[in-house]
């Protein structure tokens, strides 16, 4: 789609606001650029000026969204299970609100986290111990978990007929695989500081070992 002209009393900011309220009152599934310009009194070629397609106002929203969520980081002194298990909670209660987001982002390179972000929510898991790799494995492996079950949420919302187990709530099973998360997290810590702990013994033996041979020359 071709840019339209610039409207003075419009914005890129203005049209991403007004996308996210139509996707908290209606879903993704209400989001067009025509329905954006309609509520802003504008034509949907001047918002296209601003935002070349859907696909693009999608990345805006998700990106605006997400950052409600603010971003995982590990204060001083703070125990990084509970900053984990406190930023998926917030990342869920608040993407619940924006019906269908949830199915939109687990279907996108990188669940549509702008990168500086990303690479700071990694850097969380490079704190607590993860090597590089590993740390990116573990970022996507927490956030694809938590934006699944939002889809999943999303999905039995829509179909009340679904079974459902008595007495649970959709909080109990986000509580249960946050939980499973992190202690899966846990375990490879744990395993990781236990294999590098043998490495060292190894190497302090080989190196007293070699000291050893070589005052006996």
């Amino acid at each position: 789609m071709s840019r339209g002209k610039r409207s003075p009393s419009l914005s890129l900011d203005a049209i991403v606001e007004e996308a996210v309220r139509i996707v908290a009152a209606e879903g993704i599934s209400g989001l067009t650029m025509r329905a954006v310009a309609a509520r802003l009194g504008v034509t949907p070629m001047a918002a296209y000026y601003y935002v070349a397609d859907k696909e693009e106002l999608m990345r805006l929203v998700s990106e605006r969204v997400s950052n409600l969520s603010g971003t995982l980081e590990l204060g001083p002194g703070e125990d990084w299970e509970e900053a984990l298990r406190a930023h998926l909670h917030r990342a869920w209660k608040n993407s619940t609100q924006y019906p269908g987001l949830g199915s939109y982002l687990i279907n996108q390179p990188d669940l549509a986290v702008n990168p500086d972000k990303m690479k700071s929510e990694i850097r969380f898991f490079e704190d607590i111990g993860f090597s590089p790799t590993q740390a990116r494995l573990a970022w996507s492996f927490a956030m694809t978990y938590i934006h699944g079950r939002i889809s999943v949420d999303a999905h039995l919302a829509h179909r009340p007929e679904a079974p459902r187990l008595s007495g649970l709530r959709a909080r109990d099973y986000v509580d249960f695989g946050v939980d499973t998360v992190i202690a899966g997290l846990r375990a490879m810590l744990a395993d990781d500081q236990e294999k590098g702990a043998r490495r060292d013994g190894a190497v302090n033996r080989a190196s007293r070992t070699r000291a050893a041979t070589s005052k006996s020359r």
